[in-house]
């Protein structure tokens, strides 16, 4: 065996040998906290024992790695100036450069004594010692002297007491070794032990091991030793020629061997790099973060038990070196899912309200006009174990004087919502009507204060289909007198009989013949996200009767939805979407030809709003007499600022209560783009109340009916919002608005608070009555960004953009968070400063979020939205860059060798983008369900129309591709950069996407496979575009963070 030891007898405190770690204790002397051992008080002020560890991190990345020494610069009173100290000697050095020539110069005056240990049989007589090397080609003979035998004996007891030095070298022969020496009996072991030291033998190791491979059972060393005697012929310790391949160990023990009798020592002195050794790695125990070689002896040292629990140490003696880094490596990573899985679980698993309602107002106290008023709030919450997402409703009572809140009683436990697809309360608050799916049977349920007072089963009444629970047609309605409901379902569809094409009567009375070979006719739906629905009819529950009766009138090219009842009960007010020439996808779209219609009882059907635009989202005043709705324009930008109509029920004529915003002034009014509350009229029916994207924010605005005029009420500081990036009203009734409150740090709380009068809305005075309490540690600032002149729209002109930067705390000393740019979807769509789960995730696990609105997003008025038309794949690409480039100049702690993309739908076709125009710039892609081929995609997607928009072409449903506007589209898409990609990309794909065919990532998928660039591919099979079932995003997001760390790392 080897030993390697040093003449230096004392070392500075500062160097270090191998795996040590400095010793780190808490002071008791001036306070009761830690010391830098390397820095004065001065240099690093005393702090807890985590903020030292990471400080101690930082001057080990810094340290200088000398043989088995980590030399650390010293910040002590050795001298005024940080320096570094010499391991051979007492000299000291400020410079790296000079200390680094010392010591190759100290080295090379001064080797180290590095003995090897033979044994001999004892019968032989004390040899005459000559040490024969072989140096450049010739031999040479050097005698031993007495002095040197007593430094060969002494350190001959320091090997045998450092009994693993072997094993470190070469562990299978070390191991090998071991089993001799425990299988030699007890007289073999005397003789052993009673052997002078220094004495030669001859002795050759075999092993029955198969797992040792023929170079293995060789000879381990390279070095041929040569010890000559008056009594033994030359003794062959090793053969180079039995192990033509030597492995690292041998390397050493070469190099080790050749310094001891050439007394040439190699200096090994740099300038440390990051190499495998220094990457650093999780403890699986307790998190933190160290260096590869340090991990082993934290291990040893922190978690003994935890170890040896989990791993039999016997069978790691056996393990070589790589299977124990493979073992740790498992670890490792099964701790880094662990924590990646418990931070979603704990960023997801705030409730979100849904909805809000006013359920009674009763007055308690006629003379001092108290009041007591129930509130009920339904919220949405995931479960990550049940994979789902679980609905739950909360009251509270509120003791009101005036317009102003006294006290709000407890909640109390929140109540589970089990299969319900919508809920009404009737106007008086006595009544609660549910529809409610269970083992395939729907039903109408009727609530009162008695419990279950009315159940009607729509299925076994078998006169229409599943009842519509979705955003874009369903409705839940009580009439005035409280005798009868409104709702949405599908058109009864009747199979035809294999046996006879009879005659069936439908819902009006007529005859409808069903023919054998209409079984397999196509039927058309509504796209992604309503599919299934295709013939929407309006239907009305008739309580005292116990019947379902299912309006006519309504004309065949008109599916009917959002549906409402007109004055007094005696007809129905509702959007009809055009279903001819064919169905176009209506989810996310705002630009799908609709109207506004009145339906009588007796079937007569008529057209309350102009024809060729689109409508939605009719609201009526509490007194009956006006209708407010919204209307856009038809094809061009799937969403789009909208028009704020006004409806006069009793002079029947439209005015624009609210015109489209072209472009807003900074912080100002920019538009209506979302759909309004269900109740959203003040009590004198005199305001609108709504919420709306304003820049980088979402708040709540009033429009008065008379003027006309649009003030933002939730900015004010009276209200103590401006805390909060989003404001999202829920509901008011009665002049109680109530507001769900969040900001991208912390998770949503229900705020309320009365209307006091028209013209002095500061007045209002909010209370928080439910929600989350927790203010998450990092921090969120959202930007607005000019484009440079080069990278203007000429055509829109002077246009900004918008980013929200989230950044984490308490980042280690001079380490840099990498950052993730994530990229909405749309394009016209909008990141808004609220909770985000996914946002906040990321940001607690270390990394910094950059979310980008650009140009074309909604928020910023309709000349933002028109500007991207045409400019798809390259001014949103710019934006995004941009937004990039403009926060790592501005944000110092950014590492900007760190950089990743993310997104879906557009924001994955963006990301795909960056990493094939800047392929040097983007490490690492995450795209869900991205649009890679405009082209291909043209006839699978079910937003056909924007295939066309997107490339500044106008729609028509008649017209048909040429060859110009395939080229067009394909220009535009990321397929062609695929060539140039080099980050790794991460795709995300559901089976059953009808807006954006998984195709077209596996089309990408191909191009980087077939040039070797790293791809990934999940394959979600019950999937649609939004990838939205919990069990999915948690997946979705494991792998994302998962995949950057292992690509930005």
């Amino acid at each position: 065996m080897f030993s390697h030891t040093s003449q230096h007898a004392e070392l500075h405190k500062t160097i270090l040998r191998g795996e040590e770690q400095p010793p780190l204790q808490r002071c008791e002397d001036c306070c009761s906290l830690y010391h830098c051992p390397f820095c004065g008080p001065e240099m690093f002020k005393p702090a807890i024992k985590s903020k030292c560890l990471k400080h101690l991190q930082g001057h080990r990345r810094r340290a200088i790695r000398h043989k088995e020494f980590f030399i650390f610069k010293c910040h002590l009173k050795c001298r005024t100036a940080p320096h570094f100290h010499c391991v051979s000697c007492a000299s000291t050095f400020m410079r790296k450069d000079g200390f680094l020539k010392h010591l190759a110069m100290c080295e090379s005056k001064k080797p180290k004594v590095t003995v090897v240990e033979l044994k001999s049989d004892e019968s032989l007589p004390a040899p005459d010692l000559h040490l024969t090397t072989s140096e450049a080609g010739s031999t040479e003979e050097m005698p031993v002297g007495e002095g040197h035998k007593n430094l060969i004996s002494e350190d001959a007891q320091k090997i045998r007491r450092k009994g693993n030095f072997e094993q470190h070298l070469c562990p299978k022969r070390a191991v090998s070794e071991e089993t001799v020496s425990q299988g030699l009996s007890d007289s073999e072991m005397a003789d052993q032990n009673s052997r002078g030291e220094g004495g030669i033998m001859e002795e050759q190791v075999r092993t029955d091991d198969p797992t040792i491979s023929p170079v293995d059972e060789g000879d381990a060393s390279v070095v041929d030793l040569s010890v000559v005697d008056h009594n033994v012929t030359e003794t062959t310790v090793s053969n180079s020629a039995a192990n033509p391949h030597p492995i690292e160990a041998d390397v050493t023990i070469q190099t080790l061997v050749n310094e001891i009798f050439s007394g040439h020592t190699s200096v090994e002195s740099t300038v440390p790099q990051r190499s495998r050794s220094d990457a650093q790695d999780l403890c699986p125990f307790c998190g933190l973060m160290l260096h590869r070689k340090n991990l082993q002896v934290h291990l040893r040292r922190k978690h003994p038990d935890q170890v040896s629990n989990q791993e039999n140490p016997a069978s790691a003696q056996v393990k070589n070196p790589k299977q124990q880094r493979l073992a740790l490596r498992q670890q490792q990573k099964i701790a880094m899912e662990s924590e990646i899985r418990d931070v979603f679980r704990h960023c997801i698993r705030f409730p979100v309200p849904i909805s809000a309602s006013v359920v009674t107002d009763q007055l308690v106290d006629t003379a001092s006009e108290k009041r007591c008023i129930t509130i009920l709030a339904r919220w949405s919450q995931c479960d990550l174990e049940r994979g789902g997402k679980l609905r739950f409703s909360q009251r509270w009572t509120l003791l009101c004087k005036h317009d102003t809140i006294e006290h709000v009683l407890p909640s109390g436990t929140s109540s589970h919502i089990e299969k319900e697809l919508l809920s009404c309360h009737s106007p008086s608050g006595t009544l609660q009507a549910v529809i409610r799916e269970d083992a395939g049977h729907q039903y109408v349920e009727v609530w009162g204060q008695n419990g279950l007072e009315k159940s009607l089963d729509l299925t076994a009444l078998n006169k229409h289909g599943k009842v519509y629970e979705d955003a874009q047609f369903a409705c839940l309605g009580w009439s005035p007198c409280e005798k009868k409901l409104l709702y949405v379902a599908e058109k009864k569809r009747v199979e035809p009989s294999a046996h006879s094409s009879v005659a069936s009567a439908n819902e009006d009375g007529g005859l409808v013949l069903l023919e054998e070979q209409d079984k397999n006719i196509y039927i058309e739906d509504w796209g992604e996200g309503l599919v299934g629905k295709s013939c929407p009819v309006l239907c009305v529950a008739d309580l005292n009767k116990g019947a379902v009766i299912v309006y006519a009138g309504v004309p065949p090219h008109i599916s009917p939805g959002q549906a409402l009842w007109a004055p007094n009960g005696r007809g129905v007010v509702f959007v009809g979407q055009w279903n001819e020439p064919f169905r176009l996808g209506l989810k996310f779209c705002s630009n799908r030809r609709s109207a506004l219609y009145y339906l009588d009882m007796k079937g007569n059907c008529e057209c309350l709003s102009a024809e060729g635009v689109s409508v939605s989202s009719p609201r009526m005043s509490p007194d009956s007499c006006w209708i407010i709705y919204l209307q856009g324009q038809v094809f061009g930008p799937h969403r789009q600022c909208l028009r704020m109509m006004l409806y006069d029920m009793k002079n029947r004529s439209t005015s624009v209560l609210v015109d489209v915003v072209r472009r807003a002034e900074k912080g100002q009014f920019a538009g209506i783009y979302e759909a309004l509350p269900s109740q959203c009229w003040s009590a004198d029916n005199e305001r609108i109340f709504f919420s709306s994207s304003c820049e980088n924010n979402k708040a709540v605005f009033s429009v008065h009916r008379t003027t006309g005029r649009v003030t933002q009420v939730c900015g004010l500081d009276a209200l103590r919002l401006d805390d909060f990036g989003s404001v999202q009203l829920l509901t008011i009734q009665k002049d109680l608005m109530v507001m769900s409150c969040s900001s991208p740090n912390q998770p949503p709380c229900l705020k309320l608070g009365f209307l006091s009068s028209v013209d002095q809305v500061e007045d209002m005075q909010l209370c928080n009555v439910g929600g989350a309490d927790v203010y998450e540690g990092f921090d969120w600032q959202p930007m607005l960004i000019t484009p440079p002149s080069q990278e203007e729209n000429h055509q829109f002109s002077g246009l900004n953009f918008g980013a929200i930067l989230l950044k984490p705390y308490n980042l280690p000393e001079r380490r840099k968070s990498p950052l993730v740019v994530n990229i909405h979807g749309g394009p016209h769509a909008h990141f808004a400063a609220d909770w985000n789960a996914t946002a906040a995730a990321l940001t607690k696990l270390g990394f910094a979020v950059l979310m980008v609105n650009y140009r074309g997003s909604t928020g910023f008025g309709q000349d933002g939205i028109e500007s991207l038309l045409g400019n798809v794949g390259s001014q949103d690409v710019k934006d995004v860059h941009r937004a990039v480039l403009c926060t790592l100049q501005n944000e110092t702690t950014l590492d900007p060798d760190r950089v990743a993309v993310m997104g879906g739908s557009h924001g994955g076709f963006l990301a795909c983008h960056l990493v094939g125009q800047y392929p040097d710039f983007y490490r690492a892609c995450a795209a869900r369900n991205p649009v890679i081929n405009a082209a291909t995609l043209l006839g699978t997607s079910d937003i056909v129309d924007w295939r066309y928009s997107s490339v500044g072409i106008q729609y028509a449903f008649d017209r048909l591709p040429t060859s110009q506007s395939l080229i067009s589209m394909l220009e535009k898409s990321p397929i062609m950069h695929a060539a140039q990609i080099r980050a790794p990309v991460l795709l995300m794909l559901g089976g059953r996407d009808r807006r954006v065919s998984p195709h077209q990532g596996l089309e990408l998928y191909r191009a980087l496979k077939s040039r070797s660039t790293p791809v990934r591919l999940l394959w979600y099979s019950d999937e649609g575009h939004s990838l939205s079932k919990v069990n999915t995003q948690s997946d979705c997001f494991l792998n994302i963070v998962l995949w950057f760390k292992e690509h930005l790392n």
